[in-house]
């Protein structure tokens, strides 16, 4: 989904009929109001990668001397989950500010990592890191919550807030499968 259309069904939300046509009309750099939209949703996409839905990635990087920086990766990791050497064999690794140590490791191998990473900021023809449970409904209402605390309504940014952490935990909700028991004659 597209940032654009994330920001405009905020201001809708807003009941900022102006600033939604603002956007869909913005052809070059945002400024003011929509460049404060833009810069909350930015935050929103950052908070729910740290703490609700973390985007992970896998990558096969080469390691030399047992020593990958963080520098070689493609985004910077926030948590590593695994590493494993070109057979697919879990290694040891410890985590250092600026690289990733592997002990076991002591001519050049092919390392597939598996890691979260945060986001990078999007501008405003961006497309979202997210889709499917994480949907546009569901990053405007951040979005708006953002805005308004920005603007200083907060008794309105309490509001949005309730509503973005309810679908939040709704979209983290796993659906069971219904079953009907099996009748028994006595």
């Amino acid at each position: 989904m597209k940032v654009k259309r994330v920001l405009s069904l905020a201001a809708q939300n807003l009941g900022r009929e102006d600033l939604a046509a603002a956007i869909n009309d913005c052809a070059g750099e945002p400024a003011g109001e929509i460049a404060s939209l833009l810069r909350c949703y930015n935050l929103i996409e950052n908070e729910i990668a740290l703490d609700y839905f973390p985007l992970k990635r896998e990558e096969t990087v080469s390691v030399r001397g047992g020593v990958l920086p963080y520098s070689r990766l493609a985004y910077a990791p926030v948590t590593v989950y695994s590493a494993a050497d070109g057979a697919l064999r879990p290694l040891k690794f410890e985590l250092r500010p600026a690289r990733i140590l592997f002990p076991s490791l002591k001519e050049e191998t092919k390392v597939t990592l598996t890691y979260s990473h945060s986001p990078r900021e999007k501008e405003f023809d961006s497309c979202s890191e997210y889709g499917g449970k994480i949907s546009a409904r569901l990053l405007s209402f951040g979005v708006c919550c953002e805005f308004c605390l920005t603007n200083g309504q907060f008794a309105e940014a309490a509001t949005w807030e309730k509503k973005f952490r309810e679908a939040l935990r709704a979209a983290d909700m796993t659906r069971r499968s219904l079953f009907v028991r099996a009748r028994r004659w006595a």
